[in-house]
Parts: structure tokens; C-alpha cells; sequence
């Protein structure tokens, strides 16, 4: 899958350094790949040229530092129309107010406990597209299973097989508690049967949907004209917002 980009700006070097450790705790728990940028000042992150605030999925700011505030720093992401959620460190209550008028996703108190920590960025993972997953139960083992790993999923009985890009997996779910739970958004179902993730397909050709890997998958009747305008629709989002 891939990498979470976090930001983490705060003025002083001991704070970095332990929410250093809490984070590389909770990625390393949840075996979510992060990529994390360290910044001592809100000046100094807004002026690195190579920080892309778009692709930026968390911003951990502190509030009370000098000059240019967290809160401050927090306008200037929003005004640059910055996707990633804001989550605010803070010694005090002082800017509760402003932090709720930013939309900030929460705001956590020093200090840091990792049990308040970790539930708060659990939440804010779930917001983001990356990491989208779904828990199931393999070989009577809890298995999480990152949805951008999956080609296509297929009902056999009362099983799901789930194909992954290099692994298969079974599971006991029904292909209806697999669209309604995981696949509405990122899913194309083609028979009763097998539903495709869209980002997977290379193309449909007939009643045929061919994936990126080759694999020649059947469309039924039912489905065709659905199945169709679906991909005609998430072609033409994909290539709006590469624009």
C-alpha cells in the first residue's frame, strides 16, 4: 500500500522527538507504511519547497510556538486548499475556539498519553482514502486487508475469495455485505458473483472487463449497461483530477 504522509511542526526539539516515538509505535503496530517530515517552525514548513501540501494526509501542529502560531499555520494549509486533516498538540485551551472554526479533526493536550494518542489518529486514518481496509476473519485469524490491494473479490457459497495483487484470501462473507460494507465507492460489481476494484481495470470490451494484469473477466447481462457507465464515470473523475 501506499505511504501515509504526515507532517508533525513543533518548536521544540524534545516534543518532535517524542511524538516521534509514539508515531513510529502506532504505524509499527498497525503495519501501515508512514513517511513523516519534521518541522521546528510553521516558517520553515511553509517555505520547504519540497513539501506538496496535497499530498500530505495529517499535519500534527503544535499551537504555541513563536511567531507564526500553529493556528496561524493552520489558516495557511486551509487557504491553499490543503486536503490533509489538522490535529492539533497543545499545552492549553486557549484556541479550542479557533481550532473548532479551522475544522481541525481534533485537538489533543499535553501530554501526550498514546492511548488518547493512538484513538485519535485510528479515527483520522479511517478518513483517509489510502487506507481504506476491511477485517476479516482468515483461517479463524483476524486479518486486515487494504482494499488498494485488492483486484476483484468472487462469492463462492457462502465464501469470499479475495485476489489480491500477489496473494488470495478466503473469508465467509456475502458479495451483498462486501458492496454495502466495502466496495460502493471503489468496486464495480459485474455478476452476482465478482466485483472488480475500478482502479484495477484496463479495460471493457464487449461483455468482457480485462484487468491491468490481463485477467479476462465475464460481464453479465444484467449488469452490462451499469458496469459500463460506472467505468465510463470514475475514468473521466480520474482524469479530472490529474488535470
Amino acid at each position: 500500500m501506499k505511504k501515509i504522509k504526515l507532517v508533525v511542526c513543533d518548536d521544540e526539539l524534545v516534543q518532535r522527538k517524542f511524538l516521534g516515538v509514539l508515531l513510529e509505535r502506532f504505524f509499527k503496530e498497525r503495519k501501515i507504511p508512514v513517511e513523516i517530515s519534521y518541522y521546528g517552525s510553521g516558517e520553515e514548513f511553509l517555505e520547504n519547497k519540497e513539501q506538496d501540501l496535497n499530498l500530505t494526509d495529517l499535519f500534527l501542529l503544535d499551537i504555541f510556538m513563536p511567531n507564526l502560531n500553529g493556528i496561524e499555520l493552520a489558516r495557511e494549509i486551509k487557504e491553499r486548499n490543503a486536503p490533509g486533516k489538522i490535529i492539533f498538540i497543545t499545552g492549553g485551551n486557549d484556541y479550542v475556539t479557533e481550532a473548532f472554526e479551522l475544522k481541525a479533526f481534533s485537538y489533543i493536550q499535553k501530554p501526550v498519553e498514546y492511548e488518547k494518542f493512538s484513538k485519535v489518529l485510528s479515527h483520522a486514518l479511517e478518513t483517509v482514502e489510502k487506507v481504506k481496509y476491511m477485517e476479516v476473519m482468515v483461517d479463524r485469524e483476524p486479518e486486515r486487508i487494504y482494499l488498494e490491494d485488492v483486484e476483484y473479490v468472487e462469492t463462492m457459497g457462502r465464501r469470499l475469495l479475495i485476489h489480491l495483487h500477489e496473494d488470495d484470501m478466503e473469508t465467509y462473507m456475502s458479495m451483498k455485505a462486501f458492496m454495502d460494507q466495502h466496495g460502493k465507492d471503489d468496486f464495480l460489481q459485474i455478476s452476482r458473483y465478482i466485483a472488480v476494484s475500478k482502479d484495477c481495470i484496463q479495460r471493457i470490451t464487449g461483455r468482457s472487463l480485462i484487468l491491468q494484469d490481463g485477467t479476462d473477466l465475464s460481464i453479465s447481462e444484467k449488469y452490462l449497461a451499469t458496469a459500463r457507465k460506472e467505468h465510463t464515470e470514475y475514468l473521466h473523475t480520474k482524469k479530472m483530477a490529474s488535470v
